[in-house]
Protein backbone atom coordinates (compact mmCIF):
# COMPACT_ATOMS: atom_id res chain seq x y z
CA UNK A 1 0.00 0.00 0.00
CA UNK A 2 2.48 2.32 0.75
CA UNK A 3 4.35 1.82 -2.79
CA UNK A 4 0.72 2.57 -3.98
CA UNK A 5 0.04 5.88 -2.89
CA UNK A 6 4.05 7.12 -3.59
CA UNK A 7 2.90 5.53 -7.02
CA UNK A 8 -0.69 7.77 -7.10
CA UNK A 9 1.56 10.52 -5.68
CA UNK A 10 3.94 10.66 -8.39
CA UNK A 11 1.52 9.95 -11.33
CA UNK A 12 -1.04 12.89 -9.31
CA UNK A 13 2.41 15.30 -10.09
CA UNK A 14 2.82 14.12 -13.25
CA UNK A 15 -1.08 15.02 -14.67
CA UNK A 16 -1.23 18.49 -12.66
CA UNK A 17 -0.65 21.19 -14.95
CA UNK A 18 2.66 22.45 -15.13
CA UNK A 19 3.65 26.47 -14.42
CA UNK A 20 4.54 28.41 -17.23
CA UNK A 21 7.99 30.31 -17.21
CA UNK A 22 8.16 33.63 -18.36
CA UNK A 23 10.56 34.37 -20.83
CA UNK A 24 11.91 37.29 -22.65
CA UNK A 25 13.72 37.71 -26.28
CA UNK A 26 15.89 40.75 -27.36
CA UNK A 27 14.64 42.31 -30.87
CA UNK A 28 17.64 44.04 -32.05
CA UNK A 29 17.48 47.15 -34.88
CA UNK A 30 20.04 48.68 -36.75
CA UNK A 31 20.35 51.03 -39.27
CA UNK A 32 23.07 53.30 -41.18
CA UNK A 33 22.54 56.92 -42.37
CA UNK A 34 24.70 57.84 -44.98
CA UNK A 35 23.90 61.58 -45.54
CA UNK A 36 25.28 62.94 -49.13
CA UNK A 37 26.04 65.79 -51.13
CA UNK A 38 26.40 66.18 -54.20
CA UNK A 39 26.93 69.64 -56.62
CA UNK A 40 25.98 68.47 -60.42
CA UNK A 41 25.18 70.54 -63.25
CA UNK A 42 28.21 73.01 -62.84
CA UNK A 43 28.08 75.84 -65.40
CA UNK A 44 31.32 78.35 -66.14
CA UNK A 45 30.50 82.21 -65.23
CA UNK A 46 32.46 84.61 -67.25
CA UNK A 47 34.34 87.85 -66.06
CA UNK A 48 33.54 91.21 -67.63
CA UNK A 49 35.67 94.09 -67.55
CA UNK A 50 34.65 97.88 -65.92
CA UNK A 51 35.37 100.69 -67.46
CA UNK A 52 38.73 100.99 -66.44
CA UNK A 53 39.83 97.65 -66.54
CA UNK A 54 40.64 97.26 -63.12
CA UNK A 55 37.99 94.88 -62.29
CA UNK A 56 36.95 91.74 -63.96
CA UNK A 57 33.67 90.48 -62.51
CA UNK A 58 30.78 88.42 -62.97
CA UNK A 59 28.04 91.53 -62.12
CA UNK A 60 29.39 93.29 -65.09
CA UNK A 61 27.06 92.25 -67.58
CA UNK A 62 27.45 95.15 -69.70
CA UNK A 63 30.79 94.19 -71.31
CA UNK A 64 30.08 89.39 -71.33
CA UNK A 65 29.85 89.22 -66.75
CA UNK A 66 27.60 85.86 -66.19
CA UNK A 67 27.45 84.18 -62.63
CA UNK A 68 28.40 80.80 -62.86
CA UNK A 69 26.22 78.37 -61.38
CA UNK A 70 25.31 74.21 -60.14
CA UNK A 71 23.08 72.27 -58.52
CA UNK A 72 23.50 71.14 -54.98
CA UNK A 73 21.60 68.43 -53.93
CA UNK A 74 21.85 67.06 -50.11
CA UNK A 75 20.04 64.48 -47.43
CA UNK A 76 20.05 66.16 -45.17
CA UNK A 77 19.55 69.39 -43.55
CA UNK A 78 22.85 69.70 -41.56
CA UNK A 79 24.84 70.50 -44.63
CA UNK A 80 26.15 73.87 -45.28
CA UNK A 81 27.19 75.45 -48.55
CA UNK A 82 30.44 77.44 -49.03
CA UNK A 83 32.47 79.13 -51.32
CA UNK A 84 36.76 79.17 -51.31
CA UNK A 85 37.87 82.24 -53.15
CA UNK A 86 41.10 82.19 -55.86
CA UNK A 87 44.01 82.37 -54.35
CA UNK A 88 45.88 83.19 -57.92
CA UNK A 89 45.05 83.20 -61.93
CA UNK A 90 44.77 79.89 -62.68
CA UNK A 91 45.92 81.64 -66.71
CA UNK A 92 46.61 85.53 -66.78
CA UNK A 93 47.87 87.25 -70.04
CA UNK A 94 50.68 88.42 -67.84
CA UNK A 95 52.38 86.83 -64.49
CA UNK A 96 50.62 86.24 -61.68
CA UNK A 97 49.03 90.24 -61.64
CA UNK A 98 48.63 91.24 -58.25
CA UNK A 99 44.67 90.53 -57.54
CA UNK A 100 41.82 90.63 -54.84
CA UNK A 101 39.27 87.88 -55.45
CA UNK A 102 36.09 88.13 -54.03
CA UNK A 103 33.26 85.72 -54.46
CA UNK A 104 29.39 85.23 -53.12
CA UNK A 105 27.01 82.41 -53.22
CA UNK A 106 22.97 83.10 -53.92
CA UNK A 107 20.35 80.47 -53.78
CA UNK A 108 21.59 78.29 -50.95
CA UNK A 109 19.52 78.78 -48.10
CA UNK A 110 20.30 76.66 -44.87
CA UNK A 111 18.48 73.33 -44.24
CA UNK A 112 17.63 72.81 -47.62
CA UNK A 113 16.96 69.11 -48.30
CA UNK A 114 16.98 68.09 -52.22
CA UNK A 115 18.06 69.87 -55.08
CA UNK A 116 18.80 73.60 -55.07
CA UNK A 117 20.49 75.67 -58.16
CA UNK A 118 23.07 78.22 -56.83
CA UNK A 119 24.73 81.22 -58.46
CA UNK A 120 28.67 81.90 -57.98
CA UNK A 121 29.57 85.40 -58.54
CA UNK A 122 33.12 86.12 -58.99
CA UNK A 123 34.91 89.41 -58.68
CA UNK A 124 38.64 90.26 -59.31
CA UNK A 125 40.14 93.83 -58.46
CA UNK A 126 43.40 94.83 -59.70
CA UNK A 127 45.89 95.64 -56.80
CA UNK A 128 47.36 98.82 -58.75
CA UNK A 129 46.88 99.93 -62.78
CA UNK A 130 44.23 97.37 -65.22
CA UNK A 131 44.70 94.05 -66.22
CA UNK A 132 46.51 93.39 -69.32
CA UNK A 133 44.59 92.40 -72.76
CA UNK A 134 44.74 88.97 -72.53
CA UNK A 135 42.51 85.62 -71.67
CA UNK A 136 42.12 85.51 -67.79
CA UNK A 137 41.07 82.29 -65.69
CA UNK A 138 40.43 81.68 -62.19
CA UNK A 139 38.13 78.88 -60.20
CA UNK A 140 35.74 79.59 -56.99
CA UNK A 141 35.52 76.20 -55.09
CA UNK A 142 32.59 75.09 -54.16
CA UNK A 143 31.89 73.49 -51.44
CA UNK A 144 29.42 71.25 -49.42
CA UNK A 145 30.21 70.12 -45.72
Amino acid sequence: MKNFVKFAIAAAALVAPLQAQAVTGDVIFNATVNNSCTISNIQAGSLGANAGNTVLASTNAATGGVAGGATVTTTSADFTVSLDNPTGWDAASSFNPATTFSSTLSGWTGGTVGATDVNVDLSAAKTTGSFATGNYQATVVLRCE
